[in-house]
């Protein structure tokens, strides 16, 4: 009888978890549904969000010479990805950016997505530390310590900028 509680409440847990992740809102100020607080891939490949994440991945085709220098340079890197799902801009640049995560075969488990809304709020989520101003803001870590980050578009593309960022540090 434990085992069978005890199931229960794992399963019940995770799926309260689970409602939480990917969470979908309709935007008073946007008026258009949109994801809010942490997401994953997952959410960004959801019916609503599927179509521009889709395509944006499978069009974009980063430079094959960062990415082999990238591949050496990520160990100890952590990624927080701020984004809007009604923004153009991340729209653009996220699907790009997880091209570039999968091609140098970063774990997923070191990025955390958050979503926020019109009016720059992630919901449940507490960003005022972030100082959001633009999004999508690609913020990079290392040891705990914000090594550099890429706000809205990048200077040159999103490789060549997070090459640069890792570089350095």
């Amino acid at each position: 009888m434990k085992n069978i509680i005890f199931v229960l409440l794992l399963v019940f847990s995770s799926h309260l978890f689970a409602q939480e992740l990917n969470k979908v809102i309709i935007d008073p100020k946007l008026e258009k549904e949109v994801l809010i607080g942490k997401c994953d891939r997952d959410g960004l490949k959801s019916e609503v969000f599927a179509e521009y994440f889709n395509e944006g991945y499978s069009n974009y085709v980063p430079d094959e010479n960062i990415i082999r220098q990238l591949k050496k340079k990520k160990k100890g890197l952590n990624i927080v990805i701020v984004m809007g799902s009604w923004c153009g801009d991340s729209k653009e640049q996220v699907p790009k950016f997880y091209k570039i995560l999968d091609q140098i075969g970063f774990k997923e488990s070191k990025v955390e997505l958050i979503s926020v809304d019109g009016a720059k709020s992630a919901g449940d989520e507490d960003i005022s530390g972030l100082n959001i101003q633009r999004v999508p803001t690609f913020f990079f870590y290392k040891g705990g310590r914000e090594i550099g980050k890429i706000v809205e578009t990048p200077t040159s593309s999103l490789e060549k900028d997070m090459l640069l960022i890792v570089s350095l540090n």
